[in-house]
């Protein structure tokens, strides 16, 4: 498993106090807000990447702390030293599950079926590609990459699981040729062997509407990244910025999603920030 940072430390962190144009207000948080709806998600998690710096002074209490604030479920970046079995016993000893993982693109081409067997030992559903080197980001590089989605999309759920790709904002912005990288993606793979991890903030954030993109893919998001932003583009606890999260996360589950796994890339003190969180979530009906 790799190292999330290796994917995400070439691309910057936000846009801060640039407002991207054309981003859609419909899916914003109304004034005043939402009452609580009485939904629940089944699954509501958090991505790992969050809590880095607290995993690597002390990954027991990190992930007794979590499961303390109400998650259920993780999603891993690493495997922090450990094999997916003794990773997995961590987990189980403070009521976790690793629904999921990031994995680069190289381990889908070179050892996938060992990748499976540690996706499998974790007792995950989805395993998922995080991001894309530079190299693949053309329409050339784009229709190999989704060749190769289809194959390991084929693989796992030979296995019994679901394989999927995770955006940024690069994804939504138009290619020089006019190609959507992520229509693109979504086009040239099949249905029923790729689903697209959703991180709303990057979808805004690179100009897409998430409701009207989960009404055009329904079926497709079966798992989302909850992470907020302000009106000016910076990253923030989720509750503090501008998204309606309420609207969004209720367009996903009535069109597939499974899974929604909290995020904050720079959070400062990690285990605060999905605190906040999860509380915001609670407070409109989205969390238990």
């Amino acid at each position: 498993m790799i190292d999330r940072r290796g994917f995400l430390g070439a691309l910057p962190l936000v846009a801060a106090a640039v407002s991207r144009p054309g981003v859609s207000l419909r899916f914003t948080r109304p004034s005043p807000a939402r009452p609580p709806t009485g939904r629940e998600l089944d699954g509501l998690g958090v991505q790992l990447y969050t809590l880095r710096d607290a995993i690597a002074e002390d990954l027991d209490g990190t992930l007794a702390a979590v499961a303390q604030v109400g998650y259920r479920e993780v999603e891993l970046f690493q495997l922090h030293g450990l094999t997916p079995a003794a990773l997995r016993a961590k987990l189980d000893g403070v009521g976790l599950r690793a629904a999921s993982s990031h994995y680069g693109v190289q381990l889908i081409r070179d050892d996938f079926d060992r990748t499976l067997e540690g996706a499998q030992e974790l007792g995950q559903r989805l395993v998922v590609v995080p991001s894309l080197p530079g190299a693949e980001r053309s329409s050339d590089g784009l229709r190999r990459v989704a060749d190769d989605f289809n194959r390991a999309g084929a693989a796992a759920r030979s296995a019994g699981l679901r394989f999927g790709y995770h955006n940024h904002d690069w994804e939504l912005r138009p290619m020089a040729d006019g190609t959507v990288p992520i229509e693109l993606l979504l086009d040239r793979t099949e249905p029923d062997l790729v689903d697209w991890q959703m991180d709303i903030f990057w979808t805004v954030h690179g100009g897409g509407d998430p409701l009207s993109l989960l009404d055009r893919r329904a079926g497709r998001v079966t798992s989302v990244h909850v992470k907020d932003r302000t009106a000016t583009g910076e990253m923030v606890d989720v509750g503090d910025g501008v998204i309606d999260f309420s609207a969004v996360l209720a367009a996903a589950e009535q069109r597939g999603l499974m899974h929604a796994f909290v995020e904050h890339d720079q959070p400062g003190r990690g285990i605060r920030s999905v605190g906040r969180s999860f509380r915001y979530l609670r407070s409109i009906g989205v969390a238990s």
